[in-house]
């Protein structure tokens, strides 16, 4: 599976595009601490962490969809401590009979390790409203 990363829609002043967000999520994060952000206009306090806003709907719907299956490996990390070497390892060990190490055509050799293994808020949630 490959998924390609698409930037977010910006105006033109760099703001992240709200009209792309819910009336739920919009009138949550209302209610929300904000602060003033770094890649976007601001950050919202949501569950304990600050978030962008496209984040903060995109937890939502996936808290609200997401249904685990019985083969499913969720591997779960803070920021900074080693995320995309887990998601190679990982990737590796469950796909090891399909790409043997030995193969020249190994995907980690040419894709991301977050393109083989998605972040379920960034990639898989980001476009489905809650």
């Amino acid at each position: 599976m490959t998924i390609t990363h698409y930037p977010k829609n910006q105006s033109r002043d760099g703001e992240e595009e709200e009209e792309e967000l819910s009336h739920e999520c919009k009138e949550l994060l209302l209610s929300l601490p904000k602060e003033k952000g770094w890649r976007t206009s601001h950050l919202y306090k949501y569950q304990g962490f600050w978030c962008q806003a496209s984040e903060i709907q995109s937890i939502i719907s996936f808290q609200r969809h997401f249904q685990a299956s019985e083969t499913d490996v969720v591997l779960a990390t803070i920021p900074k401590s080693g995320t995309t070497w887990l998601k190679a390892l990982a990737f590796a060990i469950v796909n090891r009979k399909r790409f043997p190490m030995s193969n020249n055509n190994h995907p980690l050799l040419t894709s991301n390790p977050h393109d083989l293994v998605p972040f379920f808020e960034y990639k898989l949630y980001d476009k489905h409203p809650s």
